[in-house]
């Protein structure tokens, strides 16, 4: 959950042609949903099991497959997995349907859960002929995996994965008060065009405070070349629908649907699945102990928990989107999820 009160969340529409050597062989396809939207899918084939991306808020595809070195989608292709990187409804390449006509807006975490991963799975399975698929996802990208197990269950899944992700919401922290007062700004458009601006600010010099160093992530562990591209390629427009289903939750205190009849986090009491969490101790926009409570509100036999800090023997204490797009992010964070997914689905 990107960082809500800032106007240049993550990033949109490539304002320059980013480098096609690790997208060799790469299909796109848009994949109907049940509720008339459409979702689009960028495939990195491999023989092996399929995995899913999936961005967070205000993101997109790019987010897992910005560069040849920051791309998960690449490395799990090369080891094996087939990678399918996931654009929801309204963002990246789903900000249009296929025959070009605007996607509604509208949106909302549920929608995302219930309908475009639910038709993702749906698809990745029949075209692989796969029973199972795994799951990654980044900050909101993982709530939309809780979301989708809230509706329809586990048995479709392999495993899941989860960076940076918030299941659970203290309102007496300063963090997430400071987000409740930005959803109840951005509330106020129907569609906040947020890659605008990141647009803007993507070219701005890097030696002003305008990247959203020290919130967004750890500065010392992002360069600024990185932190311009990200700006310009991974930011998509967020819903006042998606925004108002946030404020529902900050107001509970606790990850509900829109209709706050479904508890997302207390029905993962029946994922049975393997569960990694990755979280980061400098994260300012999503605090470390939301992303533990992932391991005591799963019940998945098989948890594994990663903190991201110095203390821990990494190169920083990781922000948010640092997590993945940080200088040393391959190594200390890509990697690890590559071989824990390879022990998991290649036993």
């Amino acid at each position: 959950m990107t960082r809500l009160f800032l106007p240049f969340l993550l990033a949109c529409k490539p304002i320059a042609p980013l480098a096609p050597s690790h997208c060799v062989g790469t299909t796109k396809t848009h994949v109907s949903t049940v509720d008339g939207a459409e979702v689009a899918l960028h495939r990195h084939p491999a023989p092996g099991p399929p995995v899913i991306l999936i961005h967070g808020l205000s993101s997109n595809r790019h987010f897992w497959d910005l560069t040849e070195e920051h791309s998960l989608a690449a490395m799990l292709a090369d080891s094996g997995m087939d990678a399918w990187v996931m654009d929801l409804r309204g963002h990246g390449d789903a900000k249009h349907k296929e025959n070009g006509e605007i996607q509604k807006h509208g949106w909302a975490v549920d929608d995302y859960g219930k309908h475009d991963l639910h038709a993702a799975i749906e698809h990745v399975r029949a075209a692989t002929k796969s029973s199972k698929v795994a799951v990654v996802g980044h900050s909101m990208g993982g709530m939309v995996a809780a979301a989708y197990h809230g509706h329809h269950g586990d048995d479709a899944l392999s495993a899941l994965v989860v960076v940076g992700s918030p299941i659970t919401f203290d309102t007496q922290s300063v963090i997430m008060r400071m987000n409740q007062t930005g959803l109840q700004v951005g509330a106020l458009w129907k569609r906040l065009s947020s890659e605008k601006v990141a647009r803007m600010a993507a070219q701005l010099p890097g030696d002003l405070p305008v990247h959203g160093e020290g919130l967004l992530f750890t500065a010392k562990n992002m360069a600024i070349p990185m932190r311009r591209h990200m700006l310009a390629h991974v930011v998509s427009p967020v819903s006042r629908e998606e925004l108002a289903q946030f404020q529902q939750i900050l107001k509970e205190g606790r990850f509900v649907s829109a209709d706050g009849r479904l508890d997302y986090a207390k029905e993962l009491r029946s994922l049975d699945i393997p569960l990694l969490a990755i979280g980061g101790a400098g994260d300012k926009v999503v605090p470390l102990p939301s992303v533990s409570a992932w391991i005591g509100h799963a019940g998945s036999p098989d948890e594994t928990f990663m903190t991201m800090s110095e203390a821990n023997g990494y190169a920083a204490d990781y922000g948010h989107i640092d997590l993945v797009l940080g200088d040393v992010a391959r190594a200390e964070v890509l990697n690890p999820i590559v071989s824990w997914l390879e022990t998991r689905l290649k036993k």
